[in-house]
């Protein structure tokens, strides 16, 4: 594993007048970053989804149902993803995510 994600647990904490606010809690993971492949990526443009990388975890149990994945790229800019798929590689312990960018206000929420 070469390379490193945050993955985004999002909580609720009270506060003095009960209201629920967001937290957001950030833990990092190593992982082997992969493409996606072309079959995939136009498979999913059909039904209006925009895969941008598959992140690969050595290790299933590193992954808790986060929706939200943070990623810095080749250009050093840190990037928020949102999980469209995880698929847990059969006889193996990997698991691999892929995301797509969440970009702008109208971002399809995942939650």
């Amino acid at each position: 594993m070469d390379d490193v994600i945050k993955l985004v647990a999002q909580t609720y904490e009270s506060d003095k007048y009960k209201n629920q606010i967001p937290v957001n809690e950030t833990r990092q993971v190593f992982c082997r970053v992969r493409s996606v492949g072309r079959s995939d990526f136009y498979a999913a443009a059909q039904v209006d989804l925009h895969p941008s990388y598959v992140f690969v975890l050595s290790n299933y149990r590193d992954y808790n149902g986060e929706q939200e994945i943070l990623y810095t790229d080749w250009t050093g800019t840190e990037k928020r993803f949102v999980v469209v798929r995880t698929y847990r590689v059969p006889n193996d312990d990997s698991l691999e995510i892929t995301v797509e960018e969440k970009v702008g206000r109208n971002a399809r929420s995942k939650s």
